[in-house]
């Protein structure tokens, strides 16, 4: 049976198009116009949306678990549990998000991911994995443990891509490393979106990554040097790249709201691309819990290691775009497209997600007027409606 979507403020995410008429079909998107021009059975199942949002369904690209579960433990993950609070979330996508682990530790849960990958029936959420790391800089590893970083070695990467089947898209890189230039350009070869992350990379190393494949930044200005008049380093082949997308944790602590928007002024709308680096306590109480060995406090919206190490985040995307439209002032077309079409174009998928078009697949959300997800429909199936 057909689904109709009547009376909706649609973000295309190019245009807002009013009092239009969705009609969807199986998984796709079958009509879109005004209510004068579609026609549809009445025999549909027909909600009237009186004026709510729609968007193209949401789309993270660095994650990490939620709801308890964390990525990098999968055999204790409840996927069900995973994909529900998800969709709740108004995400009708994700990369499964690994930290570094000693060799076979990795390569397990990497096939691990690429089996279950190869069973999920339609609909489903995951679209591949994210390596954030192995090859990083241990003197910039952040929340990462740096015991667990690996010294760069083509032999290691092709091990780790060959346990993927095809799964791996986006690796996180620091390309100052001796042999990480070699990876970023079998990366790429391969069909592997590379990205730049806890780093010391210099201006020069970051243009040779980019000749090589380099595609983006991942969670800008954090694990990475801030920008100096004299050494523009990462942040500098950011702002004067148009080659490189952003990462960027709109949550207000991560980054600064004023910094949000000086970004959006230098790189664009279609320049960046929204993540939350959520762990395994997304959406729990806030208290005392683990991620990646160690231990972390959930505080005033905070992740922190006892160090006071930022540890990832509490986000989930939803509240990331509401942020942009909220606090930065983002048009809702542009934070459409920075949690939407850019991550869709990322996983080479923007010709069936990140717009709502007709024969595009019908993953959409619909958002009151409040920026709150009240409904979430993936591949056509209504998964999640707010009571």
């Amino acid at each position: 049976m057909s689904k109709v979507l009547l009376n909706a403020e649609v973000i295309t995410p190019f245009q807002v198009r009013k009092e239009s008429v969705i009609v969807i079909e199986n998984e796709k998107i079958k009509e879109l116009g005004n209510k004068k021009n579609v026609k549809y059975s009445k025999n549909s199942e027909i909600h009237d949306l009186a004026g709510k949002y729609v968007v193209p369904g949401f789309i993270d690209l660095h994650v990490h678990g939620i709801a308890g579960n964390d990525f990098s433990e999968p055999a204790a993950c409840d996927f069900e549990k995973i994909t529900n609070s998800f969709l709740s979330h108004g995400i009708t996508g994700i990369l499964i998000t690994l930290i570094p682990k000693p060799k076979k530790e990795l390569i397990k849960d990497i096939r691990f991911y690429t089996n279950l990958i190869s069973k999920l029936k339609k609909p489903n959420i995951i679209c591949g994995l994210h390596l954030e790391g192995p090859f990083l800089n241990k003197k910039m590893h952040g929340a990462i443990h740096p015991d667990s970083l690996w010294t760069p070695d083509f032999d290691d990467w092709c091990s780790l891509y060959e346990a993927s089947l095809g799964n791996l898209k986006l690796m996180t890189i620091a390309p100052e490393l001796p042999g990480c230039i070699e990876i970023i350009r079998d990366a790429s070869l391969k069909g592997v979106a590379t990205s730049i992350g806890h780093t010391e990379a210099d201006y020069d190393t970051i243009l040779t990554a980019i000749d090589n494949g380099l595609a983006q930044v991942t969670h800008i200005y954090n694990a990475m040097h801030q920008t100096h008049h004299r050494d523009p380093g990462v942040l500098g082949a950011c702002y004067t790249s148009d080659e490189l997308k952003v990462q960027l944790i709109a949550d207000g602590i991560h980054v600064h709201p004023v910094t949000m928007e000086f970004l959006v002024k230098i790189k664009g709308v279609n320049g960046i691309i929204l993540v939350s680096d959520a762990i395994a306590p997304a959406t729990l109480p806030e208290g005392n819990y683990t991620f990646g060995g160690q231990n972390i406090q959930i505080k005033d919206k905070k992740v922190l290691l006892a160090d006071g190490t930022i540890a990832g985040s509490c986000l989930t995307l939803d509240t990331a775009f509401k942020n942009m439209v909220k606090e930065v002032e983002v048009p809702i077309t542009g934070a459409a497209r920075m949690a939407s079409l850019n991550p869709a174009r990322v996983l080479r998928q923007d010709n069936a997600k990140g717009i709502i078009s007709v024969g595009k697949n019908a993953d959409l959300v619909v958002l009151n007027k409040d920026l709150e997800v009240e409904m979430t429909i993936l591949q056509g199936e209504i998964l999640y409606k707010k009571q």
